[in-house]
């Protein structure tokens, strides 16, 4: 996820860690040129996920609660219910969808008492005064991070991009060897050199523009400059290539010669 759509997540978008395969929405309303995604998390991420939401942002809540933060707030959204993909507004029964939910609207969702005072923020992030994280609050903690490295003589820089790119770089890694075992299960087929480049570049690259949300895939071929192994995968696939055409026209030689 880009910086700006990690943010804007709410508490009812994280999907349960049992079942299902962590898939989060991201609306068109928080994505970057409006275009709407899917995205997901694994086990060992969804789980550090709810750990924080149930205790560490639960007790940021409770503190921020105890020193009155939410009293006498006035520009809130009441939230009366709240599922995994809409919400409905108290005093409305009609569902409000959270794709037609921008950013700003996000940051003002409140659930509320019986009183309807605000209670706690929808918001997923939070920061130590209880209220939903900015974005630049985002980069100010990695900036102060790469800072502390500094102190202790550790050359490191650090973005919220930063691991986007190194996500990138891995899955694309990942979707390569992934394709290639899949050449390797279908030996009964000869492939051209053109069916091999479209099935090693054109399923992994549309598979990783879509994960990042890019509007176009050659735009996620920087990656294949910034993977160290990419000359040893393809080299490797197409000497895999090779043997197996090789292998088959033998046996069809053979089997003219019979």
């Amino acid at each position: 996820m880009r910086l700006g759509e990690g943010a804007s997540l709410l508490t009812t978008e994280l999907p349960p860690v049992a079942g299902g395969r962590g898939e989060i929405y991201l609306a068109a309303q928080v994505a970057k040129r409006k275009r709407a995604r899917r995205v997901f998390g694994n086990r060992r991420t969804l789980r550090a996920w709810h750990h924080y939401l149930s205790i560490e942002r639960s007790a940021v809540v409770e503190r921020a609660r105890a020193r009155e933060q939410y009293f006498g707030l006035e520009e809130f959204v009441p939230v009366g219910r709240a599922g995994r993909h809409a919400l409905t507004v108290v005093g409305s029964s009609r569902a409000w969808a959270y794709s037609k939910i921008g950013v700003g609207v996000r940051r003002s969702l409140f659930r509320v008492d019986a009183a309807g005072l605000p209670r706690e923020p929808l918001a997923l992030w939070l920061g130590e005064d209880g209220f939903p994280l900015k974005p630049s609050t985002w980069q100010s903690a990695f900036r102060r991070a790469n800072e502390c490295c500094a102190s202790f003589g550790i050359d490191i820089e650090v973005s919220p991009h930063t691991l986007r790119h190194v996500f990138a770089v891995q899955m694309l890694g990942l979707m390569l060897r992934q394709t290639i075992r899949a050449l390797g299960q279908r030996e009964d087929r000869r492939f051209t050199r053109a069916e091999l480049e479209r099935l090693l570049f054109g399923s992994p690259m549309r598979k990783l523009q879509l994960l990042l949300g890019h509007a176009h895939e050659s735009t996620v071929y920087i990656y294949l400059d910034l993977l160290d192994e990419f000359q040893e995968i393809v080299l490797s696939a197409l000497a895999e290539w090779d043997a197996q055409v090789a292998a088959l026209e033998a046996v069809a030689s053979e089997a003219a010669a019979a």
